[in-house]
């Protein structure tokens, strides 16, 4: 199949999705190759963590345009469109160039991820636009991400907690993996913390990079919402301070910042409702907080789905309260929870609980209750919601 317009581009990811998920940077580097070694051509920011990711590069993002720079974003995974996913100066690539791009990665015919393709396509974006710095997220742990050829000015572990444990191990493995995008002699900064934090500090004395440990939240303003962003404010601040760049224009960035699905509070008309990615047990213990802080009295109405890979019961542990309703819906994924067993594993914990027939239903149920409105869990629901939201009921 040709490649010729956005939606031969979808199909054409959709089946490089028969690779999975593999090791090994051999592909990434062939595909960068052939594309002229694109990640050479502009300064990095490589950011790995458990949670945070994305709300740490969105505020680097911020604060380096406001420093001036022009400024390449790449993150994953989507919410309504692949091409939120590549970024220069917070507008979203084309759809025409996003084919463009792919069409070129599939003439070199090389058996490539699904998320190799995507890194590959970033960095031959960037680089075509000329950016002066890019914010790289990885896309699962770090060793053998397929973000991990770059060479960063500086990079980042937000923190490390349990997540894809099936893929990635127990906690050492999973910080060891992360720590995996340290470089030689390149700088560090971390809030990690407890073993993980002992085995990030190992491998940055073993590649002599100077580690910068934060361990406080800030206290300052910005328009992210909820309790977590202190912490990941911090993570920022320290980053960009590294960089040199001026204080008034990190506090500035801050204060406009944008990045959807956290903690986002979207004005519906049925009045507001909070969107949170919260999709493992760090994540939801880090909403719970923040709910009890600005809603600490009266009933909380979510909808509710996840990925069966997940750990659910630690989920639910950590968010949910025994005077909460849940709405139960699947996520658009092959590899969603069904209905059933959510229902079962809440009630288990004591929490009331129903099932939607899918993720419009669910909708429609939330707006007969009354109490604060949550959509939580898979961030596949939470795009799918926000979709629906924008389409049908959102007030502006």
């Amino acid at each position: 199949m040709e490649i010729k317009n956005y939606d031969d581009a979808l199909k054409y990811l959709e089946e490089r999705c028969i690779f999975g998920i593999k090791a090994g940077l051999e592909r990434i580097n062939l595909l960068s190759k052939e594309l002229g070694n694109p990640q050479n051509y502009f300064e990095s920011i490589h950011v790995a963590g458990t949670n945070g990711k994305g709300s740490v590069c969105a505020m680097l993002s911020e604060i380096l345009q406001t420093a001036g720079f022009k400024v390449g974003l790449f993150t994953s995974p989507h919410l309504e469109s692949y091409c939120e996913r590549i970024k220069v100066n917070g507008e979203n690539i084309s759809e025409s160039e996003f084919a463009e791009i792919l069409s070129l990665i599939q003439n070199f015919e090389i058996p490539a991820t699904h998320f190799e393709v995507l890194t590959a396509a970033a960095f031959a974006y960037f680089a075509k636009s000329e950016v002066d710095f890019a914010v790289i997220e990885t896309g699962l742990g770090g060793t053998w991400d397929s973000t991990n050829i770059i060479t960063p000015k500086i990079s980042v572990i937000t923190n490390v907690a349990l997540d894809h444990e099936n893929i990635l191990g127990d906690l050492k493995s999973i910080a060891r993996n992360k720590a995996g995008i340290i470089k030689k002699n390149v700088p560090v900064v971390t809030a990690a913390t407890g073993e993980p934090l002992k085995i990030i500090q190992e491998v940055a004395k073993k590649n002599n990079s100077p580690l910068y440990i934060v361990d406080k939240p800030v206290e300052v303003e910005t328009n992210l919402q909820g309790e977590y962003q202190k912490i990941n404010s911090a993570v920022a601040i320290q980053t960009a301070k590294f960089l040199k760049i001026p204080d008034e224009k990190i506090f500035s960035a801050l204060k406009k910042v944008h990045w959807a699905g956290r903690f986002e509070t979207v004005e519906t008309n049925f009045g507001k409702i909070i969107i949170d990615g919260a999709h493992n047990p760090h994540g939801a213990a880090a909403l719970r907080k923040s709910l009890d802080k600005k809603f600490p009295d009266g009933r909380r109405i979510f909808i509710f789905g996840a990925l069966a890979d997940k750990n659910i019961d630690g989920i639910i542990k950590n968010l949910f309260r025994a005077e909460d309703f849940v709405i139960v819906t699947e996520p658009i994924s092959e590899r969603a929870e069904s209905v059933e067993n959510i229902c079962g594993k809440l009630k288990n914990f004591g929490v009331e609980c129903i099932g939607a027939e899918n993720i419009f239903d669910a909708v429609e149920k939330i707006k007969n209750f009354d109490g604060v409105k949550i959509v939580a869990g898979s961030l596949y629901l939470i795009g799918e919601v926000r979709k629906i939201l924008n389409s049908a009921f959102r007030t502006c």
